[in-house]
């Protein structure tokens, strides 16, 4: 339960203290004196969203701090697995600084917004006047079943596969989209590879095929060329290899006069056997050239054919065309990877449907089982809050084509508030009154059910008065005796049914409006009964009626 609050610097609050007792807390004060920043200033320690426009003086930190007693609760091993410091006289505080900078803190350990929110799912819950026309919207009706029927985990459960199987769902998607988007494409693709694969074209090939034409067309030139040259060579009389021997020979002789004719003879030598290599070098290359029309059409096709493909395909050399050819064979390759994996994403699709199907069904079993005992209790409650004549149903109908993060079920809750009437949707025949009174049942069965330490009602008595108030009231006490309740109100019979009063005002003696709030005594509480019965400058009747409702 909260036991104090601490707020600084916030929105019409410059510093405020309050003390909170068990039970149940009525907190009144005329409308717009602030009661709705106290219950913002709680949302804020648990966790919900802010900004610093809600400072009151920019220059100055806002510090909101809340106290809460952990004794009844089994916290302590969840607080060690967030690596949070665990008291049982819990501190939440929560700063901003005049640089925009925010931090949050338990129990001196920094926390994260998340963490402040799980903790405040554990301590509270505030219900204001407009949750109580969620009461009839389908998927808030279907919340309340769930949190009533103890649903939490079959729905974790639930939505873990939902969420599987709509994320697989959306990846065959995808990769169907692309294997079709590639199938378009594969006859074209497949007559491309397979006119590469069937040409084979070797690297450098246009080189050697430009070489090759180049000397099959001078073939016959070639070979009247190489024919003289080797006539004068080596092929006859007198020829240079000859004429290079006799001078050899004739040399010889002289060779060994000195250095210089020695050397000369030498180079003569050399001269000779080279001439020799020379021109059996050139009848070896003679041999290999020969006219051959046959072989040089066929390597001018061969030429022609490959430039045809460089067009085609947009390449300037056999080196690109062979990647080109290796991307095609990749592309054939990824095809089937492809068509492998999606028939793997569609059989997984099967089983995850098959999967969220049962889970569906176990989450629906489980809706239905509390739904006689949920209205039982709720009519029980109604009555006391003089609906005698109240009837409530829940209708469950299952969807087997359709899925949500919630399941397959559809949810109506009828009510009837009439004698001799059947029930219809709440959000058809409720009228306001009747909506908050099912509002605060609801709320209050399942607050009770999660156990939850406090519960905090913002005006949740909206559209109700006289006798129904006071049974309002009653209720209320009665449930602070098993939580601690703090509630908002305009009606003096539900304030006064409070074991603690608080009084929010506006004190409006400085420059600036503050909102203070302080607890009224018995004295206190009767005027302020009193003024909520008739006005200001209550009269005697009015104390005295307050003194009845207080039973002083």
């Amino acid at each position: 339960m909260i036991t104090h609050l601490n707020i600084k610097n916030y929105a019409l609050i410059k510093d405020l203290d309050i003390e909170f007792q068990d039970g149940f807390t009525s907190i009144t004060g005329e409308t717009g004196a602030g009661k709705s920043i106290l219950l913002g200033a709680i949302g804020l320690i648990m966790g919900e969203r802010s900004d610093s426009s809600a400072i009151l003086d920019p220059s100055q930190k806002c510090i909101l701090e809340a106290s809460f007693d952990l004794s009844k609760l089994q916290l302590q091993s969840d607080f060690e697995e967030k690596d949070i410091d665990f008291n049982n006289h819990c501190t939440v505080r929560r700063e901003w600084s005049p640089n925009g900078k925010t931090r949050s803190f338990i129990n001196e350990s920094q926390v994260t917004v998340s963490e402040l929110k799980w903790l405040g799912q554990q301590l509270l819950e505030i219900h204001s006047q407009h949750t109580g026309l969620l009461v009839t919207q389908s998927n808030e009706q279907l919340k309340l079943l769930d949190a009533y029927c103890n649903c939490a985990d079959l729905l974790k459960d639930y939505q873990i596969t939902f969420y599987e199987h709509q994320n697989v769902a959306i990846e065959l998607k995808a990769a169907s989209e692309k294997l079709s988007k590639i199938t378009q494409d594969t006859e074209y693709n497949g007559f491309l590879r397979s006119e590469l694969e069937e040409f084979n074209p070797k690297i450098n090939e246009e080189n050697d095929l430009e070489n090759d034409i180049a000397l099959l067309s001078q073939a016959t030139d070639l070979e009247d060329l190489f024919a003289k040259i080797d006539l004068a060579m080596d092929g006859a009389e007198n020829s240079i290899v000859d004429q290079l021997n006799t001078v050899k020979a004739e040399m010889k002789g002289f060779s060994t006069i000195n250095a210089d004719l020695g050397g000369i003879y030498e180079r003569f030598n050399s001269l000779a056997v080279d001439a020799k290599e020379l021109a059996r070098d050139l009848r070896s290359v003679a041999n290999g050239i020969e006219s051959n029309p046959e072989k040089l059409h066929q390597a001018n096709e061969r030429y022609s054919q490959l430039q045809l493909l460089f067009r085609k395909h947009n390449v300037n050399s056999s080196e690109e065309l062979l990647q080109k050819l290796t991307s095609l064979q990749t592309e054939q390759e990824g095809e089937t990877l492809l068509q492998e994996k999606i028939n793997e994403l569609q059989e997984k699709v099967k089983f995850l449907q098959t999967q969220r199907e049962n889970k569906a069904n176990a989450l629906h079993k489980q809706r239905n089982s509390g739904i006689e005992k949920l209205c039982s209790e709720v009519v029980d409650q109604l009555i006391q809050l003089e609906m005698p004549f109240a009837q409530m149903q829940i209708q469950l109908t299952q969807t087997q084509s359709s899925f949500t993060e919630t399941g397959n079920t559809q949810i109506a809750m009828l009510f009837c508030a009439n004698k001799g009437q059947s029930p219809m949707p709440i959000e058809k025949v409720a009228s306001g009154g009747e909506i908050s009174r099912l509002n605060f049942c609801l709320r209050t069965l399942i607050a009770d059910l999660k156990q939850l330490p406090t519960l905090i009602y913002d005006e949740a008595d909206t559209g109700v008065s006289g006798e129904v108030a006071n049974r309002l009231g009653y209720l209320m006490r009665k449930q602070g005796q098993k939580q601690q309740i703090l509630a908002i109100t305009h009606l003096p019979q539900v304030a006064a049914a409070g074991n603690q009063q608080l009084f929010v005002y506006k004190d409006n003696q400085a420059a600036i409006s503050e909102t203070k709030i302080k607890t009224l005594d018995s004295e206190g509480r009767i005027n302020a009964l009193a003024e909520m019965l008739s006005g200001k400058n209550p009269s005697e009747a009015a104390k005295l009626n307050a003194r009845d409702l207080l039973n002083i």
